[in-house]
């Protein structure tokens, strides 16, 4: 919303780009996101569109990409398990970073069901996120798993040097669309 605000202020050609991702990531959030599992295309199109308002934010100093592969419509996934990893990706870029920030996050289907979901951001290690809130949102995911997908996941994070890894295979499930 403060981006909003500003871009809105400035009467920048942006604002009506902002309000039409914001208006799509509520719209998922308060709509479709009452069921245990939803659509796997509504929940690509909430990423999508939630990296795409969280770009913005970045701007010239750095380099966001989004890509998707083989995605199967038939399936269904939890809505917003994968979220938490693309929210913590751009909050920890931008607020240890001033320049050269990347975030990359690749969604990919394999023939039975498979979906591999890979999210790598750049993060300087000592910078003003300390203050940042603790891992409360990547608890809560991995809680959430383990309640959804128990023995039909795997979740393997890594954090060296200046670049936070998070790499998730789950085992969805087909449904009605």
């Amino acid at each position: 919303m403060n981006n909003l605000y500003s871009y809105a202020i400035e009467q920048s050609p942006k604002t009506p780009s902002i309000i039409l991702e914001l208006s799509s990531v509520l719209r998922y959030m308060l709509y479709d996101c009452r069921e245990k599992y939803v659509a796997l295309q509504k929940e690509i199109a909430h990423l999508k569109n939630f990296t795409q308002l969280n770009e913005m934010q970045i701007e010239e100093r750095g380099k966001v990409t989004f890509k998707t592969e083989n995605i199967n419509i038939n399936y269904r996934i939890a809505p917003l398990i994968l979220s938490v990893f693309i929210e913590n990706a751009f909050k920890h870029s931008t607020a240890s970073q001033s320049e050269d920030i990347f975030i990359d996050v690749k969604v990919k289907m394999d023939d039975k069901g498979g979906l591999d979901f890979e999210c790598r951001n750049s993060f300087l290690p000592v910078t003003n996120t300390d203050n940042l809130s603790n891992g409360i949102g990547m608890q809560n995911v991995k809680k959430r798993l383990q309640l959804l997908y128990p023995k039909a996941h795997e979740l393997y994070i890594q954090n060296e040097q200046d670049v936070y890894y998070v790499h998730l295979k789950l085992q969805l499930t087909q449904g009605e669309t």
